[in-house]
């Protein structure tokens, strides 16, 4: 079973965040400020039915959203000017657009961009296998399917990838008994190096970007403990696990404007809480605050000025949201209903 994603959350260039998510009836919907961390416009439909989304952002700074179908097809859509309409739902092929042919399947989907600016999915198929597809140009056509997995095809049931300070994807995944894998491109935009394993064992991760480009990796294991691991150089070798003593449902990462990660989880509970960096690229501390309640899922976004914003299912099988008030400053703002009149 994989970890699928209900939210997702994309910038627009001109600095409007716009989430988009799975509503309670399979819809796949979004909805954007009117004005950077301002107020929220109404919701619209992007596609009749998901089960999976995932956000990039294109070179030109056009959004592009993908998402996996109920039938388990991967589609996309993307703005067709930054901060515009919508061209329409498409689906991803495994010999890619040129030749057309059979559609990508997949069971989760996480999104990346190149140094130069071509976006690259990653994916788990559905035998599996991890694969991943790319723009031939920036902003342009889809190459097709090629698998990056080798003796773990078959048994990937979570993925996230994060791009190192060299400008090198990397994209690290678990399989069926927990094992943490990692593969990386050789050189930026280029070839892969072939799967190596890290300790631990995992069934969701996250990776987030340290601010001195250091790459580091959070999951949670079979059992909900939550761990992490972080490159000793940037682009270089692995520290190994630390615990951060807590048990999750569910984890997220993001980075501060003043470049501390932050990350949030679900605790036994339904809540969100969260762990932060105390200084940059640094050591961890908690203060305990409840961001959110009643949560089965959650996405975390940037406002232009800085404020991190949360979005969640929560209560009511509704969306609800939380924002720090000032960017990188708690304490967040007390819990809004997705929809309402309220800044952020």
């Amino acid at each position: 079973m994989t970890t699928k994603r209900t939210i997702s959350i994309g910038l627009n260039r001109d600095g409007r965040l716009e989430v988009f998510y799975v509503a309670k009836d399979g819809t796949l919907r979004h909805n954007w400020q009117k004005s950077p961390n301002g107020l929220w416009s109404n919701e619209e439909t992007l596609a009749a039915k998901a089960v999976h989304v995932a956000t990039g952002v294109n070179a030109d700074g056009r959004l592009e959203a993908f998402w996996v179908s109920p039938e388990g097809e991967l589609f996309h859509d993307w703005q067709r000017e930054p901060g515009g309409k919508w061209t329409g739902a498409a689906a991803l092929h495994v010999e890619g657009e040129s030749k057309k042919g059979a559609r990508a399947k997949a069971q989760t989907v996480s999104v990346a961009s190149n140094q130069d600016g071509r976006l690259e999915v990653f994916y788990i198929d559905d035998k599996g296998c991890l694969v991943h597809d790319w723009q031939l140009t920036p902003n342009g056509d889809w190459h097709g399917a090629e698998r990056l997995c080798a003796t773990s095809c078959g048994t990937c049931t979570a993925l996230d990838v994060g791009r190192n300070q060299d400008g090198t994807l990397e994209v690290f995944y678990a399989t069926g008994d927990g094992t943490l894998l990692h593969d990386w491109q050789t050189v930026a935009n280029g070839d892969w190096h072939g799967a190596e394993t890290l300790p631990g064992r995992a069934v969701e991760l996250r990776v987030g970007s340290n601010a001195d480009g250091r790459l580091e990796v959070f999951f949670r294991d079979p059992i909900g403990l939550v761990w992490h691991d972080w490159q000793t150089s940037p682009n270089g070798q692995w520290h190994g696990l630390e615990s951060l003593g807590a048990r999750a449902r569910r984890i997220d990462v993001a980075k501060n404007r003043d470049g501390r990660l932050e990350l949030f989880f679900v605790d036994g509970d339904g809540q969100v809480k969260n762990f932060f960096q105390a200084s940059a690229n640094g050591d961890w501390g908690t203060d305990d605050e409840v961001l959110g309640e009643h949560t089965t899922d959650f996405a975390i976004g940037q406002n232009q000025d800085g404020r991190l914003e949360l979005f969640y299912w929560g209560k009511g099988d509704e969306i609800w949201h939380n924002w720090q008030p000032r960017a990188g400053q708690g304490p967040w703002n007390p819990i809004v209903q997705y929809g309402s009149d309220s800044v952020g």
